[in-house]
C-alpha cells in the first residue's frame, strides 16, 4: 500500500500552496490570474528536470490525440495539463494529497483546460473506475511512495484497454545499498518504498504487460543536479522549480542534494519504463 495517507498528506500537503505559486508566478512577471499551461511549466512538475522530463516520457509513453490517459500521483497537475495540451487527449488525474488535487483543478480552470481534465483524491490501489477504461495509464516519481507494487500493478492492469501502455518513470534502487535520507519524496526509510530495475520488470511482466521499453535515464539526472548546481554558483536562479520547494524551503536543498549523492554512489538509479497490456 502507499504510505499511509496520514503520511502521505503530511509530507506533501503546504497549506498555502496554492498562494505560494501565484507570489513565485509574480516574481517572474506572470500575471496568475490570466495564465497558460506553458506560463506554469516554471513551478509545476513535481519532478527532476521539470518540464523537459514530462515531454521525453510523452513522447516514450507513445500518447496520441484522443486517447484517454489517467496520471496516477498527479500532483498539481502540471504532468495531466502538458499531456492534455500537447497531445489533444482526455486526462484522469488521481492524488492523496487534498490540497493537490484542488490546487490541480483550480490551475486548470485558469488555463482554461477544464473541459480536458478531471482531478480526483483517489488512492491508487483502490480505484473506482470500470475495467477497461484508459488507453494508457501514467506515473512520474510516484512508485517511491506506494508499497504494494504487485497490487498496484494488478489495478492499472484492470483499468487499462488490451493493448493499452502503462508508462512509468520512477527512482529504482541502486546496486550499492539504501540511498542516503532524507529524499523529495521521503524523510525516513520506512516511508520509501524502492525496487530494483529488476524486479519492477519482473512485478510489471508478473501483472499481464510486455516491457517495450525500460531506459536508464540516470545520467540525464545527474547532468540536470550538475547544471543547477553551476547556475546556483553564478548566482543565476534555476529555470524551475518544484513546487515541493515551496512547502520545504532550503531543506529540500538537501533532499535533491541527497538523491544526486545516492545516484553517485550507486545507491539510486533513474528508469524509465513503458509496458504494453497483453
Amino acid at each position: 500500500m502507499p504510505a499511509d495517507r496520514h503520511t502521505i498528506q503530511e509530507h506533501y500537503a503546504h497549506g498555502a500552496m496554492l498562494n505560494s505559486i501565484d507570489t513565485f508566478l509574480r516574481s517572474r512577471g506572470i500575471d496568475p490570474a490570466h495564465l497558460s499551461y506553458q506560463d506554469l511549466l516554471i513551478c509545476d512538475q513535481m519532478h527532476g528536470r521539470g518540464a523537459k522530463a514530462t515531454r521525453e516520457h510523452i513522447e516514450h509513453a507513445g500518447i496520441e490525440a484522443g486517447m484517454r490517459v489517467l496520471d496516477i500521483g498527479c500532483g498539481i497537475g502540471g504532468a495531466s495539463r502538458c499531456i492534455a495540451a500537447e497531445r489533444n487527449c482526455r486526462v484522469t488525474g488521481l492524488d492523496l494529497t487534498t490540497e493537490f488535487v484542488e490546487v490541480a483543478r483550480e490551475l486548470t480552470v485558469r488555463c482554461r483546460l477544464a473541459d480536458r481534465i478531471e482531478f480526483f483524491e483517489v488512492n491508487a490501489l483502490e480505484m473506482s473506475f470500470e475495467n477497461e477504461t484508459f488507453d494508457h495509464v501514467w506515473c512520474h516519481n510516484v512508485t517511491m511512495n506506494i508499497e504494494d507494487k504487485t497490487g498496484l500493478i494488478s489495478e492499472i492492469s484492470r483499468v487499462l484497454k488490451r493493448g493499452g501502455r502503462f508508462s512509468c518513470s520512477e527512482l529504482a534502487l541502486g546496486q550499492a545499498g539504501e540511498p542516503f535520507y532524507p529524499l523529495p519524496w521521503a524523510t525516513r526509510a520506512e516511508d520509501s518504498f524502492l525496487l530494483t530495475p529488476g524486479a519492477m520488470r519482473t512485478t510489471i511482466e508478473a501483472g499481464g504487460f510486455r516491457i517495450v521499453e525500460q531506459l536508464d535515464i540516470n545520467e540525464a539526472n545527474l547532468s540536470f543536479q550538475r547544471e543547477m548546481q553551476e547556475r546556483a554558483k553564478r548566482g543565476e536562479p534555476p529555470r524551475s522549480v518544484n513546487p515541493l520547494s515551496f512547502k520545504l524551503g532550503d531543506a529540500f536543498i538537501e533532499r535533491v542534494r541527497n538523491v544526486g549523492k545516492s545516484a553517485e554512489a550507486g545507491r539510486l538509479t533513474e528508469q524509465l519504463i513503458v509496458a504494453v497490456k497483453r
